[in-house]
């Protein structure tokens, strides 16, 4: 499959490499292409990068994975994204306030309003980068939450969740991100506590 990934930060470069080994194609969107890191990257792991217009045209997902607060100069980069598959991997987090959205919308929302011809599904925007790498704990895979509002696309992101290596737990409609964008918080927070980044989330069934 052909992804673009917007962001080579530990989040974007995380779900590249693990996408990668599953035999992926990964291109990075960057203002910087040529920058002296992101070709190490692309070298080490076989993707390549371009500019972010160059990047999303031909990709059948593109993954927002840069801070949030470069949201609208990515939208105004990216040009037209009608028909993809765009996974929402940000947290709308502002300093001294925390989360910017909550209980009536989210993030993952207010992003689809603005790109209403995309297929916004929130994920990978919970866990530390870490648990890209290495998503088992003992026999355990740690849990993913995605939501979205089409189904085609729900099933893309669900696939790409399970090449990185985690349990798939669909949440729902995109409105769900009103609920997963805030376990971000609740994953630092327990980092905190228990002194440790090797945490995570996991859905017992019985």
């Amino acid at each position: 499959m052909d992804i673009s990934i917007i962001g080579s930060g530990h989040i974007g470069a995380g779900l590249a490499r693990a996408w990668r080994a599953k035999g992926h194609a990964v291109t990075f969107g960057a203002r910087d292409p040529r920058d002296a890191e992101l070709v190490a990257l692309c070298t080490s792991i076989g993707a390549t990068a371009t500019t972010v217009a160059a990047a999303v045209a031909p990709a059948r997902v593109v993954v927002f994975a840069m801070p949030y607060g470069a949201l609208d100069d990515v939208l105004t980069a990216s040009g037209d994204l009608a028909g993809k598959v765009v996974i929402d991997c940000t947290n709308a987090v502002e300093r001294g306030a925390g989360l910017k959205y909550g209980h009536t919308t989210s993030s993952a929302e207010e992003l689809q309003r603005r790109i209403p011809t995309a297929h916004v599904v929130k994920s990978f925007n919970a866990q530390g980068a870490e648990n890209l790498a290495k998503p088992i704990y003992g026999d355990l895979a740690a849990s993913n939450f995605y939501c979205g509002d089409d189904a085609a696309a729900k099933q893309i992101v669900r696939q790409l969740v399970e090449d990185v290596g985690f349990d798939a737990i669909d949440a729902g409609p995109l409105a769900s991100a009103r609920l997963i964008e805030p376990l971000m918080m609740l994953w630092m927070a327990s980092s905190r506590a228990v002194g440790s980044r090797d945490i995570a989330f996991r859905v017992l069934r019985r």
